[in-house]
């Protein structure tokens, strides 16, 4: 019964009407609250085709243990409220998958960075397909004088503002340094200007390598 249930909600548009998806969708999911954990996997699993999975559904099962959650947030089409919903409900697992989509927009980049913990900071930070705002850019910045792995990967956005690199140089390792004088041509002065506003002593005495 529970997955003749998963059927009809997996039927195309041409086949079932909305109000017949939605009302199987939700008794679908009283099935689901009483059922095993490898029955919702299975359900998870054949739900990640669908390019408009029922709301009642990807809340309760993105929630979920992260093995059955897993391949909804690895493979299936879901909203940013669907996600903001699973990064804020599920643990740090449910947020490294997210932080790994192929695409992930500035608004659950923004949360992600927010919440952490940092390893999910890393993974999103090495996803070519995630956006960061420059909200998130400015948390993960100051997250790097204490974090120094975020140094590096920040450097590599391209999203990255020159204030926000010269900001990291201070407490950049040589070459990460190097990288920053490099990627924005930062000159002497400019850097003495800069550290004049930080480390007034340092810019009386001059920089130095």
């Amino acid at each position: 019964m529970r997955f003749r249930s998963t059927d009809v909600v997996c039927l195309p548009s041409s086949r079932v009407n909305a109000h017949e998806r939605a009302m199987t969708a939700d008794l679908l999911v009283e099935m689901l609250r009483e059922a095993q954990p490898a029955e919702r996997a299975r359900v998870a699993r054949r739900l990640c085709a669908l390019s408009d999975i029922p709301n009642v559904l990807a809340r309760l099962l993105l929630r979920d243990g992260i093995e059955i959650a897993r391949p909804l947030i690895e493979e299936a089409t879901l909203s940013d409220a669907d996600l903001l919903g699973c990064i804020r409900e599920g643990g740090p697992d449910h947020r490294k998958l997210v932080a790994r989509r192929r695409e992930v927009s500035e608004v659950v980049s923004e949360v992600l960075v927010d919440l952490g913990p940092l390893t999910v900071v890393e993974q999103l930070l090495k996803n070519a397909g995630a956006r960061l705002s420059q909200t998130a850019l400015e948390a993960a910045v100051a997250a790097s004088r204490s974090h120094a792995p975020l140094t590096a990967l920040l450097l590599k956005r391209p999203e990255l503002r020159p204030s926000q690199a010269y900001v990291m140089f201070w407490w950049a390792e040589p070459e990460e340094r190097r990288q920053v004088l490099t990627r924005f041509a930062v000159s002497r002065e400019v850097l003495q200007d800069a550290a004049g506003d930080v480390f007034p002593m340092a810019a009386a005495e001059g920089w130095s390598d």
